[in-house]
């Protein structure tokens, strides 16, 4: 996607943080300055992840100042950190500009570790199983927040947890956002910009067909996660309820349109709540509906809410359910919980402190 911006349409201080190389090169550009300038910013903002124009070493004084008249850098503030004694997650709260907060999970050792990020205030998507959308949506959080959230990660850890793999699913539906998503992921993914392999990164998306069908053109090789949650109408529709704008025939129907045109596999995230969707039909009807897919399907237990009426199925039930899906020939994989003494799912953290602050 391509997101041309005439020096008209750019706002009077632009965030450096949100910008791509080629909008980096068409800033340096209307400052008369050679276009080496703007690799040698973009490795000051998202490589050394500077908070100053000023710390720009290798720029002039004079160029520093003008910089300052078109651009700035966005910075978020740190306002919590949480680590597991369990596992190796950590998980931060940060302040926006304009106070809101947002959550960032990070969940490894020291080699391999992935960071979850957000990309709006709040959620409006509102699944009955999930912290995140109780207070429903604030707003989309801009490009450069999303980016930032990887940038003050790596600041805090260094070398010592290094971030090779960014899934989007943290606060937010990323497909909302779609825009402001898009630029960040580019950034990300860039040489220029964080490095970091498109096939390490993960969108995930509670169901926004057309979205998907947009998306499916972008031909980008990150990887697609889709929160399915449910095999039929009526149990998808209570616990996602926009399963009632866009039901499982509509969704599927994208899933498959994704698949054919970028010739990647969609993985399928599945929340288990005890007595809601563990049971043997909906064994039977996820066989049913992924037959003749390219898909992972992914079991999650339940991480449970504070005033949410959902429950976490017992390791017994779990089994017997996952075993049964094997049985039917279903490619699963479990993501065991992680962070449950932080509250480390969705929006937790958030609604906690918020709570707390009356």
């Amino acid at each position: 996607m391509n997101n041309p911006s005439s020096q008209a349409e750019r706002p009077a201080s632009q965030d450096l943080k949100s910008l791509m190389l080629p909008e980096l090169k068409q800033l340096i550009a209307d400052m008369k300055e050679p276009e080496y300038r703007a690799g040698q910013i973009a490795s000051w903002v998202f490589g050394k992840g500077v908070e100053s124009i000023d710390q720009m070493t290798n720029l002039s004084k004079t160029l520093r100042t003008e910089l300052h008249k078109h651009a700035h850098i966005s910075q978020l503030h740190l306002t919590h950190q949480s680590k597991s004694r369990r596992s190796p997650t950590t998980k931060f709260l940060f302040e926006l500009e304009d106070g809101q907060t947002v959550e960032t999970v990070l969940i490894g050792g020291s080699q391999r570790n992935t960071i979850c990020i957000s990309t709006q205030v709040g959620c409006a998507i509102g699944c009955r199983f999930c912290a995140s959308g109780l207070a429903g949506l604030v707003r989309n959080m801009t490009t450069s927040e999303i980016v930032d959230q990887v940038i003050q990660v790596r600041r805090i850890f260094g070398e010592r947890r290094p971030i090779n793999n960014v899934v989007i699913m943290g606060m937010g539906e990323p497909l909302a956002n779609y825009n402001n998503v898009m630029q960040a992921v580019r950034i990300i993914n860039a040489s220029w910009g964080l490095g970091i392999g498109a096939r390490k990164i993960t969108l995930s998306t509670s169901g926004l067909v057309p979205k998907i069908y947009e998306l499916a053109k972008e031909h980008l090789q990150f990887e697609l996660s889709v929160s399915l949650h449910a095999a039929d109408d009526k149990t998808r529709s209570l616990i996602v309820p926009i399963n009632k704008r866009y039901p499982i025939k509509a969704l599927m129907q994208a899933c498959v349109d994704y698949v054919t045109t970028t010739n990647r596999i969609i993985t399928f995230e599945y929340v288990l709540l005890q007595g809601v969707n563990d049971r043997f039909t909906d064994v039977k009807n996820l066989g049913a509906l992924l037959r003749n897919m390219k898909y992972k399907l992914n079991i999650i237990p339940y991480n449970p809410v504070k005033g949410l009426p959902f429950e976490t199925p017992n390791e017994r039930r779990q089994t017997a359910f996952i075993e049964a899906l094997h049985s039917a020939g279903i490619k699963v994989t479990v993501r065991r919980e992680r962070g449950r003494d932080i509250n480390a799912a969705c929006g937790q953290l958030r609604l906690e402190r918020e709570q707390a602050t009356g």
